[in-house]
């Protein structure tokens, strides 16, 4: 092999290692710019999402429901039908029950495009039988996805 031939083998060579560094670097970029949109966007959902699932009046419970179940998705929507089903509707009727949270801080544990983890801080205030209500601070690990709308939804919601 020539000198001149060799060297263009190695230009040839250096320029495919250089295209390919480029594309990794460029995609990396592109897949942390969705990370940091997602991060954001979820985690302004799980302060606008969790009062809605905490959310419920024993006046205004087949409303309050309804609208419950536009904040879930996946399996963890089915999960939380059964749930408020079963145990917060016989509740609310029971007891007269209304329950309202405020969130006070989000934090966000984990992301990528698809799927971000939170920690919510907030208050919830249950009242019962037209008592005056209680307030708890407590927090809720909040996972989100992007529903069929592209609205970011709760995924899961495990509550401390």
């Amino acid at each position: 092999m020539t000198r001149a031939r060799l060297a263009v083998v190695t230009v040839g060579a250096v320029v495919l290692v250089l295209a390919v560094v480029v594309g990794l670097l460029a995609r990396g970029v592109v897949t942390a710019t969705r990370t940091e949109a997602a991060a954001g966007e979820a985690a302004r959902a799980a302060a606008a999402l969790t009062p809605v699932l905490l959310g419920y009046d024993w006046r205004t419970l087949d409303a309050d429901v309804a609208r419950i179940e536009t904040a879930t998705t996946g399996p963890f929507a089915e999960q939380n039908r059964a749930i408020v089903a079963s145990l917060v509707v016989p509740a609310a009727v029971g007891t007269r029950a209304s329950s309202s949270a405020t969130v006070q801080r989000v934090a966000v544990v984990s992301a990528a495009p698809e799927r971000v983890e939170t920690l919510v801080l907030y208050a919830q205030t249950t009242e019962r039988n037209g008592a005056a209500g209680e307030t708890v601070a407590r927090s809720a690990r909040v996972v989100l996805e992007p529903g069929a709308d592209d609205r970011w939804l709760v995924a899961g919601f495990d509550a401390s």
